[in-house]
């Protein structure tokens, strides 16, 4: 269970990424053969490289992988540097906080008014409730750095004080 909840968003961003890749290749045999585009088909990998872009980003802090500035960092004490850290992970993981509320807000909206998309009259909603669902998993993987960054910080502490 622990490696697959390890490996969930490389998982699935794998699987949307193949069907984005199946859709678009029938849509394109499918623009040579009957000389038509099929819109649904643009509509479900908009959806995926939405699905994709969150969940791409949870995959990228559970790795540490994500882009910084460290010009000014890298000048101050080591201890700093890491409390500095923390609090970036705290701000991100507040931020994700955001990205689902703000999200269920919409999705709520859009189940309110009962929207539809253009391509394929399906609810927006069933869209929508991807960006709440992968901000909560990228708010996982934040608040998961956050506290790996908290006691890298009080075990580095405590050496210095030793």
């Amino acid at each position: 269970m622990k490696k697959f909840l390890n490996t969930f968003e490389d998982d699935f961003c794998a699987i949307i990424l193949l069907i984005m890749l199946i859709l678009t290749f029938i849509n394109v045999i499918a623009r040579y053969i009957i000389l038509a585009s099929m819109p649904f088909v643009e509509e479900l990998n908009c959806v995926g490289l939405m699905i994709l872009s969150i969940l791409g980003a949870a995959t990228a802090a559970k790795r540490q992988a994500h882009l910084g500035l460290s010009v000014i960092t890298d000048l101050l004490p080591h201890m700093a540097q890491r409390v500095i850290a923390l609090i970036c992970d705290l701000l991100g993981a507040a931020f994700c906080a955001a990205i689902v509320y703000l999200g269920y807000l919409m999705v709520q909206n859009q189940l309110n008014n009962n929207i539809l998309s253009m391509g394929m009259s399906w609810p927006v909603w069933l869209y929508g409730i991807w960006l709440p669902i992968g901000g909560a998993v990228l708010c996982i993987r934040q608040i998961q750095l956050a506290v790996k960054t908290f006691i890298a910080t009080l075990h580095h502490g405590k050496e210095e004080t030793a």
